[in-house]
């Protein structure tokens, strides 16, 4: 009796580029607090463990939501933001934010896989943000993390 072959199904993953930059050794002590807002869990995982073994103590959700409770609890020195979160979106949770604590306006960092997106074009203009499309390499997140933080200077 012959076997049937088995069927397969796709199967989504995420795949992010790491470049030999990451793996540079990491400076002494914190570098600050990160707030990351992913819903997603194994970007959110990647992402995590990539800003913690840059040195940053990070607080990672799956919401804008709990990112708000989150915010509601202390400042942070950066936040890494979804835009397309089920319940309150990147836009939505910026708005919120900014309302609550003005001078967070400046800490964002954006990310999408919804480029050429006219309404979301429009909302990065308005708030001057810095973005990343998905995928990206973390040595991208690097550099937005740092120029992010020279314009805070």
């Amino acid at each position: 009796m012959r076997r049937r072959p088995r069927e397969s199904y796709p199967v989504e993953s995420v795949t992010l580029d790491i470049d030999e930059e990451v793996t540079a050794l990491r400076g002494p002590g914190p570098a600050g607090r990160v707030l990351l807002l992913e819903d997603r869990d194994d970007f959110r995982q990647v992402l995590h463990d990539h800003l913690v073994f840059r040195s940053y103590e990070v607080t990672s959700v799956r919401s804008g939501v709990e990112g708000l409770r989150e915010i509601m609890k202390g400042a942070f020195d950066l936040i890494i933001c979804d835009m397309m979160m089920p319940q309150v979106g990147g836009e939505m949770f910026y708005w919120a934010v900014t309302r609550v604590r003005p001078a967070t306006a400046r800490r964002f960092i954006f990310f999408t896989g919804h480029k050429n997106n006219p309404a979301m074009e429009f909302f990065f203009q308005r708030v001057n943000a810095t973005v990343l499309i998905k995928p990206f390499k973390l040595a991208a997140l690097d550099s937005a993390i740092h120029g992010v933080l020279l314009k805070l200077r």
